[in-house]
């Protein structure tokens, strides 16, 4: 920890978190803990805590996980598509990323996107006869997952297989519907969670280790290093060794000296590890007005782009020269940076558990309960009202007129007096103040080249503005990020940004496909951002989405920064 001054407010959460018995009770699962005297939190708080357990719980299991991935392998297997969204589908994507296949394992592919465009190329990618679909859902009810098993259920009928069934498996909760389906329908595994887990601290448990076990990661290295965390955040060990609490007191603290964007920086091998931890304290700590506002994945850029809003957290890999220069030029400007060394691979095992860990010990600092969401269903229900009318009409409604068309751009929700799109962006822009942040919610098929030109525009609105920026794909951030727009503090600019589809894919049983799906869940999340009083411009972008982008762009570079 490099904080300058700042250690010493570290140095007094440390101190208060012994006073209060903090480790010891969040062992003890006290519920008083986060929500003093509050029946119906406690209710939440006692069924969300089996991710303390579930480390010892799976060392028992590599066995059955091990054998189950050599059935696979030896069926013919090829390729892995997990089906799921937000905490069932980020630790796999870091999975994925960071350690590939081995040799002779299948090839993972996550879809967590009702894109009609991706799901096309994910169809396009695999043979149904050498596929296995993981289908992932805690609740096992996630619309976009339910319509994804629907949709590759019936194309493995239809490239003839006998017996689609043998080429699916589940995992869910136990008792849920996606559970009695998978029974019915003959899948080739049911892998059943322990049920007080939420999905967010769900990464050590059979959501993410059934993946890992099919592309062949080492499960006890991994189990291992986790193992090694929790002793580490167990009563009795030195706070200051104490990797979990020390994390979670460093969040606290600057939280309160108004640093609460913990900006996550990681080497490129690992760099997925941060969209799955502001998952976590985004949806963890972003409720009752408050909370902790995590960056991932924003390009490094110089010391002065950066307010003084910013606390910077770096998970090094090895040797990394060019992480460590940017490091060090953050520091050399009096930037709090906290480094924290990975070895090998596995040693995302330790890092999975000190992310939860503080993530429950910032909530504490906050008070706030970490293990709800209550503000998750407000998009979901906006998105199922719309659908009923295209049930009944046959289309979606009208909800809002374009307040400025130009040049194929159609923005929604301008600011007054704005002229033109890129006039419109501008002003937008200019309603932030110091400690603000800036969302790009991008409903657009997350391929490379669209995330590099969002990346641009989102590189170009920090630098302008000097404003911490997150990135998230529709629908996906509802599952990660969107609790924290609706609940969080109000000092978000949210910018949606959609785009034409070109092509559609129908969803079995649904009197829709997913380009309506995803259309709908855009301008439900819009909707809400508005009931909640935020500061939402929708940006449509036509038929030509990377044209528009650059646009954009290219107007926010050539304005000059507005003073701050």
């Amino acid at each position: 920890m490099e904080l300058g001054s700042l250690a010493a407010d570290v140095d007094a959460a440390l101190q208060r978190a012994v006073e209060r018995q903090l480790v010891r009770r969040i062992w003890d699962r006290d519920p008083d803990l986060w929500k003093p005297g509050d029946p119906e939190h406690a209710a939440v708080i006692r069924n969300r805590l089996g991710w303390l357990d579930v480390v010892d719980t799976m060392r028992g299991r590599t066995g059955e996980l091990g054998a189950f991935a050599g059935e696979v392998r030896d069926a013919g297997i090829l390729d892995v598509v997990l089906l799921g969204m937000g905490g069932s589908s980020l630790c796999p994507e870091v999975l994925r990323t960071s350690f590939g296949s081995a040799p002779g394992r299948p090839t993972l592919h996550v879809l967590d996107t009702t894109d009609p465009a991706a799901i096309s190329a994910t169809r396009a990618a695999v043979e149904p006869r050498t596929t296995l679909f993981l289908v992932a859902s805690k609740s096992g009810g996630t619309v976009e997952t339910l319509s994804h098993m629907a949709y590759f259920w019936e194309e493995t009928r239809a490239a003839g297989v006998a017996d689609p069934g043998a080429h699916f498996a589940a995992i869910t909760d136990p008792g849920t519907s996606l559970a009695a389906t998978a029974r019915e329908r003959g899948f080739l595994r049911l892998f059943e969670n322990p049920p007080d887990i939420g999905g967010r601290y769900s990464a050590l448990s059979y959501f993410g280790l059934v993946p890992a076990a099919l592309i062949g990661v080492d499960l006890g290295a991994l189990l291992d290093r986790a193992a090694a965390m929790l002793a580490d955040c167990r009563p009795g060990t030195d706070p200051r060794r104490n990797g979990g609490l020390g994390l979670g007191c460093v969040i606290g603290a600057l939280h309160d000296r108004g640093r609460d964007k913990v900006t996550i920086l990681a080497s490129e091998r690992i760099a997925a590890f941060s969209l799955w931890a502001e998952q976590l304290i985004a949806e963890s700590t972003g409720k009752e007005g408050r909370g902790i506002i995590p960056v991932g994945a924003e390009p490094v850029g110089p010391p002065e782009v950066y307010g003084d809003d910013r606390l910077f957290v770096a998970l090094r890999l090895g040797d990394d020269p060019g992480l460590d220069a940017a490091l060090q030029r953050l520091r050399d400007a009096g930037r709090p940076v906290v480094t924290l060394a990975l070895t090998v691979l596995e040693d995302l095992g330790a890092e999975f558990v000190r992310w939860e860990f503080a993530t429950a010990v910032a909530g504490a600092h906050l008070g706030i309960d970490p293990f709800d969401e209550p503000n998750v269903s407000e998009s979901k229900e906006n998105t199922r009202r719309l659908l009923e009318v295209v049930a009944r009409e046959g289309a979606l409604p009208v909800t809002e007129r374009p307040t400025i068309s130009d040049a194929g751009i159609d923005v929604y929700g301008a600011p007054p007096e704005a002229s033109g799109a890129t006039g419109a962006l501008l002003r937008m822009l200019d309603r932030a103040r110091p400690g603000d942040y800036v969302a790009l919610l991008a409903y657009v098929a997350p391929t490379p080249g669209n995330e590099a030109d969002l990346q641009a525009l989102r590189s170009a609105v920090r630098d302008r503005t000097r404003l911490a920026t997150t990135l998230g794909f529709g629908p996906r951030y509802l599952h990660s990020t969107g609790q924290l727009h609706k609940g969080g503090p109000n000092t978000g600019v949210y910018l949606e940004i959609t785009s034409h589809d070109a092509l559609d894919v129908p969803i079995p049983g649904a009197p829709y496909g997913f380009s309506t799906l995803k259309q709908a869940q855009a301008l439900g999340d819009l909707e809400s951002l508005r009931n909640h009083g935020r500061r939402a411009m929708r940006l449509h972008l036509g038929a030509d989405l990377p044209g528009g982008l650059k646009r954009l762009t290219e107007a926010v570079r050539r304005v000059a920064a507005p003073a701050r």
